[in-house]
């Protein structure tokens, strides 16, 4: 039987935890801001997501990533800015699924997009002030 660790950690603590993971970083951290996209990004709220996009932002380490064209810091800007989110209707049936645009592509996790041909409906979700 698995034993599945649990840490309480505040928003504050959390977002100096992904600071310390920015890419290029050693394999643990790697993985970490993995999930920080793809797991973690669902356990926060949209102020959260917004707050640690900033923070992320404001870091030397993320603006030189950005500025060298590391995709895992690119990616990380697609996955939390909050001016590329959107509500993909599918023909599979009936969902909706939140969604941000890498490319030419809708993806809800970084090894999982939506395919064109299951898409309805794009609809950008409007960026609160």
């Amino acid at each position: 039987m698995a034993v599945k660790n649990k840490f309480d950690i505040d928003f504050f603590e959390f977002c100096f935890l992904v600071e310390a993971c920015i890419p290029p970083t050693p394999i643990a951290r790697a993985m970490f801001w993995e999930e920080v996209m793809n797991k973690h990004y669902k356990t926060l709220s949209e102020n959260e997501r917004a707050r640690l996009y900033e923070w992320v932002n404001r870091h030397p380490s993320m603006q030189h990533g950005l500025e060298k064209g590391n995709e895992d810091c690119m990616f990380f800007n697609a996955r939390f800015n909050p001016d590329n989110q959107y509500k993909i209707h599918t023909n599979y049936n009936d969902e909706v699924h939140d969604a941000f645009k890498w490319g030419e592509r809708y993806y809800v996790a970084k090894d999982r997009s939506i395919e064109d041909k299951y898409i309805t409906d794009v609809i950008k979700v409007p960026v609160k002030d």
